[in-house]
């Protein structure tokens, strides 16, 4: 009897390897897919090879890449947003990367993590939230979904960033964290707790990746991807004035206009009533993440721009508080010679923020401008 159960059982767990294997063979050789949003690197192992390999041939000249927050997360159905205009009426192929909480940690780690893909070739547009040097800590969700295991893998030895990322792991509240990688627990310390909650996580990715092997070859009428787009030349430039009072019309469509105090409406609570900017001075080990990935795009020859996002005044009060941290963003980017667009300088446009931070269509024609003249 005892031989039967181990039979059944060796029978069973040869099944499930067998069944298992081709998912896995797959996920390893992902073919190259144009993305032209991704809003996180999370997924199963074959997703994220696939995103890993969309950034990487991104960065390898073949589109711009830009990488901001949740100004890319929040506006996917913008027709302006740089990753659906530049793509689809200008021919510029643009692979962007953001969802919220992205700080300046975080972006330099997301950058430093491609490290042997940045060159002189690589086209890179840095959208800069004015509220990320204000971040004295973020969530670990924020590190997981954004640097999980394969990402975090390709970190390698840059001990300046694993510091950084082992004091802030050493550091985390155990009960905001929903897994990890082992390689972050390794960091942090090996305990129970963790270790239980990335074994769930991984057995559940590992079935998603299994059952969506088999749903794609058995049940899906899909194409492969979509093929990776040249990067195409327009014969006239766009008519600038034209696509703004586009975007205005859009915006006034959505009630983004003065009788709403120039947010989307139901923003606020009734009495219309702003939001105040931070007291604190800005973070050092923001500041100091900043001008380090600042230094790296340039030691490396990338064509950087960078973009500083408006703070919208009709929903924000003491926004000059952030005078000192744009002071110091725009003096590092004039000091490596970084052609930058500063929206928060700039005289405020009407519409150009949905609310106190985040872009309309109206900003992001704006922003188109300054990249395709840039790249033209």
């Amino acid at each position: 009897m005892n031989k039967n159960i181990l039979l059944h059982v060796a029978m069973a767990a040869c099944a499930v390897l067998v069944l298992a294997l081709p998912p896995l063979v797959d996920s390893v050789n992902s073919p190259l897919n144009f993305m032209p949003v991704i809003t996180t690197m999370e997924g199963t192992q074959k997703e994220q090879n696939e995103k890993i390999a969309t950034i990487s041939h991104a960065l390898q000249g073949n589109a711009i890449f830009f990488l901001g927050a949740s100004e890319v997360s929040s506006s996917q159905t913008d027709p302006y947003a740089v990753f659906n205009y530049l793509n689809k009426s200008t021919h510029k192929p643009v692979v962007a990367y953001g969802n919220s909480a992205i700080e300046n940690i975080i972006q330099f780690s997301i950058l430093s993590s491609y490290k042997d893909n940045l060159s002189e070739k690589s086209r890179v547009v840095l959208l800069i939230s004015p509220d990320s040097f204000y971040f004295t800590s973020f969530s670990p969700v924020v590190l997981t979904r954004n640097l999980p295991g394969t990402v975090f893998k390709r970190l390698g030895a840059d001990s300046e960033i694993r510091t950084v990322l082992t004091h802030f792991l050493q550091n985390a509240n155990p009960d905001k964290i929903n897994h990890l990688s082992f390689e972050q627990i390794q960091l942090r310390g090996w305990n129970f707790q963790d270790i239980n909650k990335t074994v769930s996580y991984q057995f559940s990715s590992f079935c998603d990746l299994v059952k969506n092997f088999y749903l794609r070859h058995f049940y899906s009428n899909e194409n492969a991807g979509d093929g990776w787009p040249e990067w195409g030349t327009l014969k006239t430039e766009p008519d600038w004035a034209l696509e703004t009072q586009k975007a205005k019309i859009i915006n006034d469509n959505k009630g983004i206009n003065a009788a709403n105090h120039w947010v989307q409406p139901g923003y606020y609570d009734n009495p219309h009533r702003a939001k105040e900017w931070y007291r604190n001075s800005p973070d050092r080990g923001e500041i100091a993440a900043f001008k380090n990935m600042i230094k790296m795009l340039k030691e490396r020859h990338v064509q950087v721009v960078a973009i500083v996002d408006p703070l919208n005044p009709w929903a924000i009060t003491h926004a000059d508080r952030f005078k000192q941290a744009n002071e110091i963003i725009t003096s590092t980017l004039k000091a490596n010679q970084i052609p930058y667009f500063d929206m928060y300088d700039q005289p405020y446009q009407n519409g150009w923020n949905r609310d106190y931070i985040h872009p309309t269509d109206l900003a992001w024609v704006a922003m188109d401008k300054f990249i395709y003249e840039h790249f033209l």
